[in-house]
């Protein structure tokens, strides 16, 4: 039997990654929260994002399925599925809330056994997701920006879905916190985060290791100092980048994703690719400049009033084409001089 939407007090939100898609859900969990205080809300995530929300004020609880189990073969995967399943069963909650949209996301939903499953219509997810929930949210536009397309889902729980910019739900403990300045001030301060890497299933997504090189070395010319930060696999490379445009650009210290989070709240704006550090910026209040990648613009963009200036060489971008259909150009043919005045621009 399906729960009440209007009486439901206990939730479970299902995004299992990425890191930018698991900020981007918290705006839709702060409202939830705020219309209904005494909600319970448990979260089913990936152990390799899980640090991210952990601590979070607004989450009850992680619920957190490791993903190296799930690649050991086939009895460590059902075992993990069977002891993840077992722990949210004893929670009971009345309603799930299915922000991943793919079949390992809407499978680990169904077998959950929470009566009333919310998620995307057919063609609004993939895999066939929707075969796993049984209240569909049809969103106006395929390619809107995420943070609208997750707001959508508290639609069927009778909640205001309206975006609040002063609501994002973005949490940074004291100690991360404290650190961060630390770290900070020990760099001297830059003005300037810059973020050039992209993950791997992601490479296309990456502006040229040359331009990159050009730009820090311009804005070292232009006394903007930066500070370079990376992720796991990154370090060589962004090491690299920072020896070759010289001082006052600086490299990152190693960080963990919530120390990653804090820091880059203190800069006066970010330079660099549609990734999670991205996203970590601007919805702290810090202006970005994005080498936009192969997806609509409105997909990736801040939402108003957020300060953005998003880059793609718009001659080898086809309006309603398909992001893996795009010419890579569209990322590729971005000029430096583009990217400096987009940087230049955010600072003033």
């Amino acid at each position: 039997m399906k729960s009440d939407p209007a009486k439901a007090r206990r939730f479970l939100v299902v995004r299992l990654g990425a890191i930018g898609d698991c900020l981007r859900v918290l705006p839709a969990v702060a409202r939830l929260k705020r219309e209904r205080p005494d909600a319970e809300t448990g979260w089913a995530v990936e152990h390799w994002v899980a640090p991210v929300l952990k601590g979070h004020p607004l989450i009850d609880r992680l619920h957190v399925l490791d993903r190296r189990e799930l690649k050991g073969g086939l009895r460590r995967a059902l075992a993990e599925i069977r002891r993840f399943t077992r722990e949210v069963k004893a929670h009971d909650y009345e309603v799930l809330l299915e922000f991943h949209g793919r079949f390992k996301s809407g499978l680990l939903a169904w077998l959950s056994g929470v009566p009333l499953r919310i998620g995307y219509a057919r063609g609004h997810e993939s895999e066939g997701n929707f075969l796993f929930t049984n209240c569909k949210v049809r969103p106006a536009d395929a390619w809107e920006s995420r943070i609208y397309r997750f707001l959508s889902l508290l639609g069927p729980l009778g909640l205001d879905t309206r975006y609040d910019p002063q609501a994002l739900g973005v949490h940074v403990s004291d100690a991360d916190r404290r650190w961060a300045e630390e770290a900070y001030a020990a760099a001297g301060r830059p003005a300037l985060a810059v973020f050039p890497s992209t993950s791997a299933h992601r490479a296309r997504e990456r502006w040229p290791d040359d331009k990159w090189l050009a730009l820090l070395k311009q804005l070292n010319a232009d006394a903007v100092g930066s500070m370079v930060l990376w992720g796991p696999s990154e370090k060589e490379f962004c090491a690299g980048l920072v020896a070759g445009a010289g001082a006052p650009c600086r490299l990152a210290p190693p960080t963990t994703l919530p120390q990653m989070l804090a820091l880059l709240a203190r800069f006066r704006a970010y330079c660099g690719a549609d990734t999670a550090a991205m996203h970590m910026a601007w919805m702290q209040g810090v202006p970005v400049a994005v080498i936009a990648g192969h997806k609509p613009v409105r997909t990736i963009e801040p939402p108003p009033p957020a300060r953005s200036r998003m880059l793609f060489a718009a001659g080898h971008y086809v309006e309603g084409l398909k992001p893996s259909a795009q010419d890579d150009r569209v990322v590729s043919a971005v000029p430096v001089e583009a990217v400096r005045k987009a940087v230049h621009d955010l600072l003033a």
